[in-house]
């Protein structure tokens, strides 16, 4: 399919303002976690259950969103997040009860993030975009993440000083129901369907095929080094705000590091995934790929005791620009080495691997903290898992990933 220059525009800038949307999901838990503890009378432990269980439901979900998308189309897969998110925050306003709570965002919540985000846009980018431009238009759309560090996290730092939490849930609902859900319509509409033809081959795939890559050795590969991506993204997600009010005892320095060690992750962010859409014109994915894990490791060193505002600054500057990067050239590896028919459900399925990583990180961090009161153990384990990341991608078949895209596509 060929598109014009304004429906490219369009894409691009609709997938955008998802992205940076769907990230008041997991920045309004983040930011409000603290106040949170208060509002439903829990511990910082038990709170950190909702976003281990938040982690691992996208986990789950994964899967089930790659086949959502295979069957029924990404639009229509990102429409479905985006409904789901406004019933969750309108419901999350009647609530202090924790059961529900763990309900309706550790799970329902978990599936509106995952069918906005990364498997839909995924699959939406390798059928809108030419090969040549698959990795900037990810960077591009995927950055709507980086602006809502950038923008919506202040934001929500200075809110959480005055705004009670039913009432931020009110405006996120709100918003996405009178915004999001048009803008996905509207996107809908201006652009053609998949073909009949396309979806049939689609459906086509059985479960035997999924089964039998999901056994070899570079998916196992692909799947242990997208398990550091979460296990650290989980951190960021859940403790690093807490870490920081815990080094920055007064409020108004915590406030002060917070909001600009999470604006400077953001730009950093922004940048560093232009940066590797760029790089992978010109440079092994595999490569490219191990110093990105070998950076956020090191990255977090900068963190592990300190009072430092610096600190704080270059470690959001270094981390950042490696946010979105592992994502990227996962993403499109899996592609290349399994093709666009199986793109979905296993993309997916390395979405959980990711998750699952994401629930053992964000939950053993809880623990951690209410055994030792400090997160410097959290920090190496961290450190240790980037590093097994850079080498299980060191493992990776370099001539399948930079060539095995051409193969794929003749399959298919």
């Amino acid at each position: 399919m060929t598109f014009t220059r304004s429906q490219l525009q369009l894409m691009i800038v609709a997938g955008l303002c998802i992205t940076f949307l769907a990230s008041a999901i997991k920045s309004s838990y983040q930011i409000y976690f603290l106040p949170l503890t208060e509002y439903l009378s829990i511990s910082r432990g038990e709170l950190s259950v909702v976003g281990a269980l938040f982690g691992l439901s996208v986990g789950g979900m994964s899967p089930l969103v790659g086949w959502i998308c295979d069957r029924y189309g990404a639009l229509l897969t990102i429409l479905s997040g985006a409904l789901m998110t406004s019933v969750v925050f309108l419901l999350l306003t009647a609530t202090q009860n924790y059961a529900v709570f763990l309900v309706l965002y550790g799970i329902m919540s978990a599936y509106a993030l995952t069918a906005m985000t990364y498997i839909p846009l995924g699959i939406f980018i390798d059928q809108m975009f030419s090969q040549q431009h698959k990795g900037m238009a990810f960077a591009a759309i995927s950055n709507g993440t980086a602006i809502g560090f950038i923008l919506l996290s202040p934001v929500l730092v200075w809110l959480s000083g005055f705004l009670s939490w039913p009432m931020l849930c009110t405006g996120i609902g709100l918003v996405f129901l009178g915004c999001v859900v048009p803008v996905i319509i509207l996107l809908r509409r201006q652009l053609p369907q998949t073909s009949s033809s396309q979806q049939q081959r689609f459906g086509q795939v059985k479960p035997r095929q999924v089964l039998q890559n999901i056994y070899t050795p570079t998916f196992i590969c692909l799947a242990v080094s997208f398990a550091g991506c979460g296990a650290s993204m989980g951190f960021i997600d859940v403790h690093l705000v807490p870490l920081i009010q815990q080094q920055f005892a007064t409020f108004s320095t915590y406030q002060e590091v917070t909001a600009s060690t999470l604006s400077v992750l953001g730009i950093a962010e922004l940048c560093g995934a232009f940066i590797v859409g760029w790089r992978l014109r010109r440079s092994s994915p595999i490569t490219l790929l191990i110093q990105l894990y070998l950076l956020r490791g090191g990255s977090l060193l900068l963190i592990y005791d300190t009072q430092s505002k610096f600190a704080y600054l270059l470690f959001a500057i270094v981390f950042g620009l490696t946010y979105m990067g592992t994502v990227i050239i996962t993403s499109l590896m899996c592609l290349n080495y399994f093709g666009a028919q199986l793109k979905g459900r296993l993309f997916g399925l390395l979405f959980t691997a990711h998750q699952i990583s994401v629930f053992v990180t964000v939950s053993a961090g809880g623990l951690l903290y209410d055994t030792f009161h400090h997160y410097r153990y959290l920090i190496l384990l961290l450190v240790l898992l980037c590093g097994i990341s850079a080498f299980a991608a060191s493992l990776l078949s370099r001539d399948d990933s930079e060539h095995g895209v051409d193969d794929k596509c003749e399959e298919a």
